[in-house]
């Protein structure tokens, strides 16, 4: 089917999903708080910025064992993974970079500096996990460097003052299991909560030849604490720790320079650590946050003969804030409050491999990066909410900058209708591997680099029709990226490839398409469209071409229905990636790049669940329904369709 087809149905079914009466109710949206759109939670719906939020409910009824495959239905976003499940995994906001996206859990940032950057998508499961927060465009005034694009904010589990336990079970295709249990309460004064998962598969092969599969392991463990010494005053601590092992197919750079059968296996080790407290004066007016994190990131590689290198990094954060309100929030409003923030951060990178005659990979490196923050929230009319915001950082290696974001949301009184807007600026520093990495025989840092800097803005409507049952909505999106780091840029000196600064300007714009519905208390619909144009300047001509595994459509529609009382449940999801490009490397003279095109694909999931009793259900579910064969990137291969069962048991 091609790709006309294929968006015209995907069109056709939100039109009509949307016709016969999408979303949430209206007073559902006003009410919720998000925690990541501004420094202090705030309304939804006074949120300037685009806001996506995915709850425990949608989280359990999609039966999604890896967040991943929750962020494939946001609009605006783009998910790319290198074959079977557990490999590396990049996800693009609105044609942006996967290092351009600032991930946080329970407020540690979480991107892995060994890692260019990124956060490691492929190792995140869903099991702990309570919340999941989106906030698209720039956020760099609020967030930091990473927050070019955008920010995902994974919010876990919460112990609380009432005592529960849960666990489940599943097996299922590719000779996959997974477990878990998860135990919370109060203990000795302290509200503690304590979670264990486990998922092990044979996986499938990512290379298009031979017939070694690439299984993958994870085990993730999370401990919760938090205490209230006083009435006004909160202390806590999160700790998160990921080992993962995954096979993984390495290239052919003799033959084909695709993919290949080989023994190749990553160790990986992330640890996520936070504690801090929350003092609240003049009846709650005046709020000072402080906090301290640390993330830890550990790779090792191996193959046939042995170690074969490693990466490490640690991220250690030191923070306060302190708020003013001196006005409350207000339905559809954010009050008049303002938020100053320091930051003190240090980044160590390190590598460890052979020497070869090409160079010495084995090194230390390091970043410092002081950064002051002030947001002004303002409510000067009834239903309006105005932001303002900027950011001074000092960094030890690169030019001292400063971001600015401004944000605007009005909500009619009578009709409902919500208009949105929000103007920022960003900028991402060059990575560790960017600037100093190096791997025989094929890439070598540029320590030269410049960071990159973005403008973009955004202006959205949001409608609620049928009484509230329903909502649609349409965002327009627009960035301007100076000074784009291309990571495959050849260097004819060394016949390697390296890092550069690209010459003009690269840019991203596009539309985004929402509704929801409610059609009854136990039936609801929601979809989504994207259109995204991202283009780059042509390294040798300067002229514009399209980014690679940016397609210019894509959609996803979701049903869930509750019968038999709320008993049996069915979910029901259909994603669509429209054609994309990417770029295979030739092995052969004249040692070129050659632009291929990835073809459509629609991914449809079902998912099903019957509770036995009060405190037991049974659930199935069936991925890749149609059993799509299609690549995310070039030449690695994906899973087909798997069928997977469990039990899940909650006191």
């Amino acid at each position: 089917m091609g790709d006309r087809v294929r968006i015209s149905l995907s069109l056709l079914l939100l039109l009509a999903t949307a016709a016969a009466s999408l979303g949430v109710s209206a007073e559902e949206f006003r009410d919720t708080l998000v925690v990541t759109a501004s420094r202090i939670p705030v309304p939804i719906v006074a949120a300037g910025s685009s806001v996506s939020v995915i709850d425990r409910d949608e989280i359990e009824a999609r039966q999604a064992i890896f967040v991943v495959d929750l962020l494939k239905d946001i609009p605006g976003f783009i998910v790319s993974r290198s074959g079977s499940i557990g490999a590396q995994t990049q996800v693009r906001i609105r044609g942006a970079e996967a290092n351009q996206v600032l991930v946080l859990i329970d407020g540690i940032e979480a991107n892995d500096p060994a890692g260019n950057d990124e956060f490691a998508f492929q190792d995140l499961t869903t099991w702990d996990v309570e919340r999941i927060e989106v906030v698209r465009g720039p956020q760099s005034a609020l967030w930091g460097s990473d927050a070019l694009a955008g920010v995902i904010n994974i919010i876990t589990r919460q112990p609380t003052t009432e005592l529960a336990a849960e666990g489940y079970a599943e097996l299922g295709a590719f000779d996959s299991s997974s477990f878990g249990g998860r135990f919370a309460g109060p203990l000795g004064g302290v509200r503690a909560g304590l979670s264990l998962s486990r998922f092990d598969t044979n996986g499938d092969n990512s290379s298009r030849t031979g017939s070694e599969d690439d299984g993958y392991e994870n085990t993730t463990g999370t401990l919760t604490l938090a205490a209230n010494p006083a009435d006004n005053l909160e202390l806590d601590f999160v700790g998160r720790y990921t080992s993962t092992t995954k096979q993984f197919d390495g290239t052919d750079f003799i033959s084909t320079g695709l993919p290949t059968d080989t023994g190749d296996v990553t160790d990986v080790a992330l640890g996520y650590f936070r504690t801090g407290g929350t003092l609240r004066l003049a009846g709650g007016r005046w709020t000072q946050r402080a906090r301290a994190t640390w993330t830890t990131t550990d790779t090792d590689n191996r193959n046939e003969s042995g170690a074969n290198g490693s990466t490490g990094a640690d991220k250690y954060g030191i923070y306060y804030q302190t708020t003013w309100q001196f006005t409350p929030e207000a339905p559809g409003s954010t009050g008049n409050a303002v938020t100053l923030a320091l930051d003190r951060e240090r980044q160590e990178f390190s590598q460890r491999a052979p020497a070869s005659p090409y160079g010495d990979p084995n090194q230390d490196q390091k970043l410092d990066n002081t950064s002051v923050a002030l947001e002004l929230l303002l409510s000067p009319f009834a239903r309006t909410s105005l932001s303002l915001s900027g950011r001074y950082d000092d960094n030890s290696q690169f030019e001292n900058v400063a971001t600015g974001r401004a944000t605007l949301a009005w909500t009619a009184r009578s009709a409902g209708t919500r208009l949105h807007a929000a103007v920022g600026s960003g900028q991402k520093a060059p990575t560790f591997i960017e600037r100093f990495g190096y791997f025989p025989d094929q890439f070598l840092g540029n320590p030269a680099l410049k960071p990159e800097k973005s403008r973009g803005w955004e202006a959205g409507l949001d409608q609620p029709v049928l009484d509230g049952k329903a909502s649609i909505g349409a965002t327009y999106f627009a960035d301007r990226l100076e000074n784009e780091i291309d990571g495959f840029a050849f260097d004819a000196d060394t016949f390697l490839f390296t890092a550069r600064n690209l010459d003009g300007t690269s840019r991203r714009k596009g539309v985004e398409v929402t509704a929801k519905t409610d059609i009854s208390s136990t039936l609801r619909f929601s979809g989504s469209y994207t259109y995204t144009d991202a283009t780059q300047p042509d390294p040798v001509t300067g002229a514009d071409i399209r980014e690679i595994r940016r397609p210019r459509h894509s959609a996803s529609l979701n049903g869930d229905w509750r019968f038999l009382d709320g008993r049996a449940a069915l979910n029901a999801n259909v994603t669509y990636v429209g054609e994309r490009t990417d770029t295979f490397f030739e092995v052969a003279p004249p040692y070129g790049t050659e632009t291929i095109r990835l073809h459509s694909y629609s991914l449809a999931s079902l998912a099903a669940s019957y509770r036995l009793t009060g405190n037991a259900r049974v659930y199935a579910r069936v991925e890749n329904l149609l059993n799509e064969d299609y690549e995310d990137v070039y030449g690695y291969n994906t899973p087909g369709i798997g069928a997977y069962a469990g039990i899940r048991v909650g006191f």
